[in-house]
């Protein structure tokens, strides 16, 4: 048995030994029909990961590869991967959607090998969704490769619900709908002024962007000021109230990461040096409700709180995580997630750049901070590094704790399931006065288009609202709105006349 750091190291104990990303900019030109797909980056990550390692026969040795769920409809992507790498006989999974999926997998996979079901595990996940939309502008279509093995796969994952049908009628269902609003929510509860709040979510982004700009797999390398992020422009207009472009998360990349895991045993036989081996301590999960309506408040997330407290009697201290990957889809969710852990906001809260501005195929942000961790955690060894993953509203979160130090004690998932009370939604023909919990204005290319709020009725129950009259979306953005009442007429808002 193996010992490092004075732990004595299980045989069985899981081990990520290799981390990879890949990142290409499409031709433009009558070749962009050939260029590299999902499947051909994903393949190369994996290859790049084995080579990241300094092992010896790492892609023979693997025995179990999980593919992230992503736009590209196949139904068997770790098939297809593992004939690229001529690989035989490794079991696949495809996972469900949602941004906590890439950590819930990678300790999925830790556990399976600690059990000893496998010994070698790839997680990877990529997109092309800037080639599609080039082939897209050009009336084409991806190619789409075969699928001999489609039906030989296990699909994992917890479900992924983003709204009803009326939800996605009144924009309840669009995540930069739902963030703005919970934004909104977060503001008013602490008596944040329209303004002090937007600068509060620029200076957040700022971080993220200094951290891109270092990036060479990043999308946007910019390193935008605070200004430039909060501030309309021709190339950064206005979204959702108060996010701009530059508050929404950016999925349309030819991305794609792979991070190898292995049991120590295995990695002693690969020749993987132990300056290379990063170990996956502890994951926590749990879950918030699907929508934001059924929330007790919708300023909190109770699962998220819950999750975060438990991730500090882990590490012991705010001041005991020494590099962290905070989950960055849009800035509410960094705010919820900095005051759960107790995190000075003006820390550095990412290493990969976040997914404004690294970018990330769709669901593999979370994957793509890990991969960074990777390398975080080598150049400072015995560090702990933390990475966060959240999927929908909101809704399901997952923590990962990493170091170059083994754990004291076996890996180990803490599920902490659904937490939180549920609030009735309404009816979607409920009409009467209402107050307004969350608020936020919808915005096209050439301006607002329509205000959408979360109404509550005097029986405590919640609906989607929406309004078009200019008159309201102004003071949305001017005054606060969140608390105020409106009258509700079947889904429709509008404000009562002042006396």
């Amino acid at each position: 048995m193996r010992t490092l750091c004075g732990v004595a190291i299980d045989s069985r104990t899981p081990v990520i030994i290799g981390a990879a990303q890949v990142s290409q900019r499409p031709p433009v030109d009558d070749t962009l029909r050939n260029a590299p797909d999902p499947i051909d980056l994903m393949t190369d990550a994996v290859r790049d990961a084995a080579t990241d390692s300094a092992g010896d026969g790492v892609i023979e040795a693997i025995d179990a590869i999980a593919v992230i769920g992503g736009l590209w409809r196949y139904r068997n992507p770790g098939a297809l991967v593992a004939d690229e790498l001529g690989i035989e006989g490794a079991a696949t999974i495809l996972t469900t959607f949602g941004g906590d999926l890439p950590i819930r997998t990678a300790h999925l996979m830790a556990e399976r090998i600690a059990s000893g079901e496998i010994d070698v595990a790839v997680i990877t996940g990529g997109e092309c969704t800037l080639t599609r939309r080039n082939l897209a502008k050009r009336g084409e279509t991806p190619r789409r490769r075969e699928e001999p093995r489609a039906d030989q796969v296990e699909n994992w994952g917890p479900p992924l619900d983003m709204g009803d049908l009326i939800a996605v009628d009144r924009g309840g269902e669009t995540p930069r709908n739902s963030y703005a609003m919970l934004d909104s929510a977060i503001r008013a509860s602490r008596g944040e002024s329209i303004d002090a709040a937007r600068d509060r979510a620029a200076n957040l982004w700022a971080g993220y962007a200094v951290v891109a700009a270092d990036n060479p797999h990043a999308a946007d390398r910019r390193g935008l000021t605070a200004e430039q992020i909060r501030n309309p422009s021709p190339r950064n207009r206005m979204v959702s109230w108060p996010y701009t472009k530059a508050m929404c998360a950016n999925n349309t990349v030819d991305q794609a990461g792979a991070l190898i895991i292995c049991s120590s045993e295995t990695a002693d036989r690969l020749g993987v040096p132990v300056e290379r081996r990063v170990y996956p301590h502890h994951c926590i999960t749990s879950t918030d409700t699907t929508s934001l309506l059924e929330r007790e408040q919708i300023h909190t997330a109770i699962g998220l709180r819950a999750a975060a407290t438990r991730v500090i009697d882990v590490v012991g201290s705010a001041a005991a995580i020494d590099h962290i990957d905070l989950y960055s889809c849009f800035p509410a969710i960094v705010t919820l997630t900095v005051e759960a852990l107790g995190l000075d906001p003006g820390r550095q809260l990412t290493v990969n750049g976040g997914l404004a501005f690294a970018g990330a195929p769709l669901n593999f942000a979370a994957g793509q901070g890990l991969i960074t961790m990777v390398a975080t955690l080598r150049e400072h060894p015995g560090s702990t590094g933390v990475v966060q993953g959240n999927g929908g509203h909101a809704t399901k979160h997952a923590f990962g704790i990493y170091s170059t130090n083994p754990p004291h004690e076996p890996h180990h998932i803490d599920d902490l399931g659904p937490i939180g009370p549920v609030t009735a939604i309404a009816d979607a023909d409920c009409s009467g006065l209402a107050i307004l919990d969350g608020v936020t204005v919808e915005y096209g290319r050439d301006g607002p288009t329509r205000a959408i709020a979360i109404a509550r009725f005097d029986d405590g129950s919640r609906g989607w609202t929406v309004g078009d009259e200019p008159e309201l979306m102004r003071t949305f953005v001017e005054e606060e709105a969140v608390g105020r009442q409106v009258m509700v007429d079947a889904g429709v808002m509008t404000l009562p006349q002042r006396e």
